[in-house]
């Protein structure tokens, strides 16, 4: 060995970047020892090896492809294999791969420097889940000041509506349409106008994230009785068969009945929705509720429309997101669902059913449940 090339072989063994040479069929021809190190493989194993032998199955080929796209034209190119090491961690590389050509421009021998670049994409990653968490902090926030305003501006009709009906209802009671339904029909509207405020202010509470709220318990089949018995009618006039299943029986669960209600309105609005835009022969809406052996309570609503696209499984129920492209759909009400079923200590999914249509699955602790 000459001094020069004496001294490049401890220049290039002094470097802490990954360097390697391989032929045309990918046979390693040379390795530095950071590479070896790295690898956790002595000189001569690599050198018995291919650098293929490197590459994670499910991207080889494309980076293969990608090392023997390179001609004079095109001498230099930019790979980041991911490589398990000895320890189980995933680490990615960044490999930059230049051909050596001959007098006629054909390829002799590829190098590469590489370099370890996992902790830079590990930071990048938790920068992306801080930033996607802002954002969606930043969402719940925007969703609790327009809430606010809503409430704000919903209570004024309505305490107008309370004036009005209570007015009617003292006038009615003391004419001639005493014996007349008037005054029930009368005391059905203020009745529904105290709902109306019953969620406003359930939902403007909860929007503040309120610490004060009691927890009770309800019987969540009693709530979806009363949520459907509010909808039906819009179920009936859009053409819809309505299939309830709800055991008797159940545990009671942990939250307030108006807001279980809430929860099954919206469900089912959501499934109308989706019903809308099919025009199969017979559509159905199915409900079911009821308990396991294992404290939890369980309730379904599926349909057979069209399902959805599975990659939109967790971002449909963020604040705001709505498949619905005509405006007619401000996207809260999965949003609401999710919020009601966390606060209850449950967990919400949603998949597509193989014969057809969306299910949304709500599965929440029985009061008192410990969990084991």
């Amino acid at each position: 060995m000459t001094r020069t090339n004496s001294i490049y072989q401890a220049v290039v063994e002094e470097q802490t970047e990954f360097i390697r040479r391989f032929r045309p069929d990918g046979k390693l021809t040379f390795v530095n020892s950071a590479l070896c190190r790295f690898y956790g493989k002595e000189p001569e194993e690599l050198l018995a090896s291919n650098f293929k032998d490197l590459l994670d199955p499910e991207e080889r080929d494309s980076i293969v492809h990608l090392v023997y796209s390179i001609s004079p034209e095109n001498p230099e190119i930019v790979t980041e294999p991911r490589y398990r090491g000895v320890d189980g961690r995933m680490h990615f590389v960044q490999y930059v791969t230049k051909g050596i050509f001959d007098e006629h421009g054909k390829i002799v021998e590829y190098q590469s420097v590489g370099r370890d670049v996992t902790a830079q994409r590990e930071a990048e990653a938790t920068l992306a889940e801080a930033r996607i968490a802002m954002a969606q902090a930043s969402k719940v926030t925007t969703l609790a000041v327009i809430g606010g305003g809503i409430a704000h501006e919903i209570n004024q009709p309505l305490n107008a509506i309370r004036i009005l009906t209570a007015s009617a209802q003292l006038l009615a009671e003391r004419s001639e349409f005493a014996e007349s339904e008037l005054p029930r029909m009368l005391g059905d509207i203020a009745s529904q106008v105290d709902r109306i405020d019953s969620i406003v202010n359930h939902l403007r509470e909860h929007l503040r994230q309120s610490q004060n709220t009691t927890s009770e318990s309800c019987d969540l089949g009693n709530a979806v009785h009363s949520a459907l018995s509010l909808i039906n009618a819009q179920i009936s006039a859009r053409g819809i068969a309505l299939d309830a299943n709800i055991s008797p029986n159940l545990p009671f669960v942990t939250g307030t009945a108006i807001r279980f209600e809430e929860l099954v309105t919206n469900l089912v609005a959501n499934a109308m929705q989706a019903l809308d835009g099919t025009d199969c022969e017979q559509k159905i809406i199915q409900i079911d509720v009821a308990s396991h052996e294992s404290g939890l309570v369980e309730l379904t609503v599926s349909d057979n429309g069209l399902g959805f696209d599975e990659g939109l499984a967790e971002k449909m129920f963020e604040p705001f997101f709505s498949t619905k492209s005509s405006g007619t759909s401000m996207g809260l009400g999965l949003s609401i669902v999710r919020i009601i079923v966390q606060a209850a200590g449950g967990s919400i999914t949603a998949s597509n059913r193989p014969e057809g249509g969306a299910l949304i699955k709500v599965t929440l602790p029985s009061a008192g449940w410990s969990g084991a």
